[in-house]
């Protein structure tokens, strides 16, 4: 039988300011006129350079876009040079529109991924929410994305479980559009993004574009797939086509049983490479010589605040876990500043939602607040959301005037997820007796039909649901041990930055508004078109200020 290990790793996020703010003046009219005279002066003057600086020529345009997106300079960010030989991400352009898949949006389908996704979330957040932690960070795209990979060499009883988590019965479709969906989420503009998909009403609402989201600032969300296999071994060739043509894997090989040592610095070092040297060692111990097969996911996200955050704002402030106003407190770094941002209030829910949209027009941070907040207040309301309500609200939101306070945080976090998922029902694949992972390889002779048309047309998927549907099934001694889950999320004022990424071992075995954060909420960061949720966040106690 097999091990797996599943390791997901690092949220980055960021934000920018520029006056003093305290508690007690954030309500006078003072200043909240003054922070908006601050930034009416600090939109002419970057109004003002813009206009000083000649427009780029066509040449220098297609240079620009010729150009991979690691090596375009990004004067906001400090220590984000990387020196790779090649871009990794870049070569994996055509997921989605590859010979075993189709490359239509079925955008009805996509909805009910993204409703999927989200759901599971909000189940392990259930789950997670019944022991009191002071944050909880995790990325439901980059566990989705390895789920995925699972549920695409999966048999019996681990397929039922996994096809429950994404909701589908129909296989191929589900691995067509998943794979269109992360082709979209890692565009760069909302250009390049597929044409059906939608933009939120509040971007739109207002019957103009937000011109300030059209300010250069990178906008990355890079997703990359990886499997290394034992020297020898073969995998199904259904499997090896599918994960390459839909899901952008790269396919390697090494000797986990004569140079695990030189195989470990390998893997960590793809992962370096996909997460933007982020993530430097993701394997911090020695790989078993039994090993024979690791697949391991990178998540990188980096983007900019469509309105920033007053650098000079920023000051020690006080948070309530209880509810404001309410012993004991915390003191936090809070940010502040001011603009138009999308809102909304929901009476029936007592909660409100704000959005901090990121440049490019693509991705927003949503935070969900109860009206009278607290550790007790956010897990009622936590309850009572799932995927069609989180959108309706959004569907609700329009852009108002508003005053901010947001804290400064840092947060690591590392949860064993083996037990939250036997209890969301996802048990088998952690069984010797009921996991089937057969369609990923197998002791067993390869199935008649197996092997793919050399056409352009090959048909992965199809063979790969010809061999799931075969009987008898045959047994696999595949099976997942672990699933560890590490995160590390940051919010400063400069941007956000995140990367996640997920290794899995298999082993052969035995002012109109003013919102204020200083209360619990919830954090989600969605890319908006696909409505994929990139990170989910509980907030009940923020890191105190240092």
């Amino acid at each position: 039988m097999w091990r797996l290990l599943l390791a997901l790793v690092i949220l980055m996020s960021a934000v920018r300011s520029e006056t003093d703010l305290w508690r007690t003046d954030l309500r006078s009219p003072e200043t909240q006129a003054y922070i908006m005279r601050l930034q009416q002066e600090q939109a002419q003057q970057q109004q003002q350079k813009e206009t000083l600086q000649p427009p780029p020529s066509l040449q220098q345009q297609q240079q620009q876009q010729s150009q991979p997106a690691e090596y375009r300079p990004s004067p906001d960010l400090v220590n984000m040079t990387v020196n790779i030989r090649t871009d990794p991400i870049a070569g994996s352009a055509t997921w989605g529109s590859s010979a075993s898949g189709s490359s239509y949006v079925d955008v009805a389908s996509s909805d009910q991924i993204a409703r999927s996704v989200f759901n599971f979330a909000q189940n392990l957040a259930n789950q997670l929410s019944v022991r009191y932690r002071k944050t909880e960070i995790f990325s439901p795209l980059s566990i989705a994305s390895s789920l995925a990979l699972l549920l695409l060499g999966a048999k019996g009883r681990s397929y039922q479980e996994l096809s429950s988590v994404f909701g589908t019965s129909d296989t191929i479709k589900f691995h067509e559009q998943f794979g269109l969906m992360l082709q979209d989420v890692r565009q760069p503009t909302m250009e390049l993004v597929s044409a059906q998909r939608p933009q939120v009403p509040w971007r739109t609402s207002s019957g103009r574009q937000y011109r300030r989201y059209l300010r250069p600032a990178p906008h990355e969300v890079h997703l990359a797939n990886g499997l290394f296999t034992q020297a020898g071994y073969t995998l199904n060739a259904g499997y090896s086509q599918v994960i390459r043509d839909i899901y952008g894997s790269d396919l390697e090989t090494e000797d986990f049983e004569a140079s695990p040592a030189k195989a470990r610095y390998n893997i960590n070092s793809w992962v370096a490479q996909h997460t933007r040297n982020h993530i430097e060692s993701i394997i911090s111990s020695d790989i078993p010589q039994s090993t024979r097969m690791i697949l391991a996911n990178a998540l990188y996200f980096k983007a900019f605040w469509e309105t920033d955050f007053l650098m000079s704002a920023t000051r020690p402030d006080t948070f309530y876990p209880n509810g404001e106003g309410t012993q004991p407190a915390l003191t936090v770094s809070m940010m502040a500043t001011g603009g138009s941002f999308p809102y909304h209030e929901d009476q029936q829910l007592g909660c409100k939602i704000l959005g901090l949209p990121y440049r490019g027009n693509l991705s927003t941070m949503y935070i969900i607040q109860p009206f009278k907040s607290s550790v007790n207040q956010l897990q009622m309301l936590q309850q009572r959301l799932n995927a069609d309500v989180v959108e309706d609200l959004i569907g609700k939101m329009v852009r108002r005037t508003a005053v901010i306070a947001f804290p400064k945080m840092h947060i690591t976090e590392s949860v064993n997820l083996k037990t939250m998922l036997q209890k969301m029902g996802i048990g088998g694949i952690f069984s010797t007796v009921q996991s089937d992972l057969s369609l990923i390889a197998t002791s067993e002779p390869q199935l008649p039909g197996s092997e793919l048309s050399n056409s352009p047309r090959g048909n992965g998927l199809q063979s790969l649901e010809a061999q799931r549907r075969a009987s008898p099934a045959a047994r696999s001694d595949l099976v997942v041990d672990d699933i560890v889950h590490k995160v590390d999320f940051t919010v400063n004022e400069t941007g956000t930055e995140a990367a996640a990424a997920t290794v899995t071992y298999l082993k052969k075995s035995g002012p109109d508004v003013l919102f204020r954060a200083d209360t619990p909420f919830i954090i989600l960061v969605r890319h908006d078109p696909t409505k994929l949720i990139l990170f989910y966040g509980i907030i009940n106690e923020p890191p105190t200020a240092n």
